[in-house]
């Protein structure tokens, strides 16, 4: 993250280069091929001291996402370059789940939006609607139960309410009774992370011609250089089916081409329609 920080400075502005000078001579003299951390924090804490004709933004997403003791490094680090202390103008905007080491910090901070404060109400309506419409939970009081407990765990993460409502759809059959799917919710893992593997679980639990289905999708939507169209990954599949692939046995229903990629790829993969 602090490499791809000053990368994005220097790419910006090459005269910031200055506050690179001494470590880069180090670094030359090194058999290591990586900059060490300890130089890399010394560089960014070095533009406290940057001209103040010259003001630095910095957009760092998803902070809550790094390892513990990083991101408690870090943020120090970024709170001291932010201190009103420091004649260079710079500003950052932190973007996080609530995690312990910003809370700690958050005196520092000048301005702080708490997301789960601002979007509550959006997500609200969004639970309870796909609750009532797609789930079609009939009896009002599991319904407003179940959109609470949506609303109080989602954290203000919209991904969070879209995977419950993938899930939830997979795990419950319509007409199913209103008791079941908040039960169902409750085992819902409440953290990203936790849901993503327990998604990956499920996947590794099918049968092995599903596994192999989503390995290929996988390695063709990961390293492709754009989106994928679902003509496209209907070809890569069709080489699983068959060795020699005759133009017929390609061309597969769409729907059906549809409802297997979905399948294999979990909840990890959504099918959008675009413009021409």
């Amino acid at each position: 993250m602090l490499r791809s920080i000053l990368h994005s400075i220097l790419q910006k502005d090459e005269s910031a280069f200055f506050h690179f000078q001494q470590e880069f001579r180090d670094f030359r003299h090194r058999s290591n091929s990586e900059w060490p951390y300890k130089s890399l924090k010394k560089v960014l804490s070095s533009f406290a001291n940057h001209s103040p004709e010259k003001p630095l933004y910095l957009i760092l997403d998803a902070m809550d996402e790094s390892e513990e003791d990083d991101r408690r490094s870090v943020i120090k680090l970024i709170c001291q370059l932010c201190s009103d202390a420091n004649p260079c103008n710079i500003k950052v905007f932190l973007a996080s789940r609530p995690v312990s080491e910003l809370k700690y910090r958050i005196g520092e901070c000048h301005n702080v939006i708490t997301m789960q404060d601002q979007n509550k109400d959006d997500i609200a309506r969004f639970a309870y609607d796909f609750l009532k419409t797609d789930l079609q939970m009939s009896g009002e009081v599991f319904r407003r139960k179940a959109s609470e407990y949506i609303t109080h765990n989602a954290q203000g993460v919209f991904v969070w309410v879209s995977l419950v409502k993938t899930e939830l759809l997979k795990r419950v059959e319509r007409g199913r009774p209103d008791a079941e799917i908040l039960k169902c919710l409750e085992a819902i893992p409440q953290d990203l992370e936790n849901i993503y593997k327990d998604m990956f679980r499920r996947l590794e639990e099918c049968q092995p011609e599903v596994i192999q289905d989503g390995i290929m999708v996988f390695r063709f939507v990961l390293f492709a250089l754009r989106p994928l169209t679902v003509l496209e990954l209907r070809d890569a599949l069709a080489t699983l089916d068959d060795c020699n692939p005759s133009y017929e046995d390609i061309q597969q229903d769409i729907p059906a081409v549809k409802r297997r990629i979905e399948y294999c790829g979990g909840s990890f993969l959504e099918i959008k329609s675009a413009s021409p």
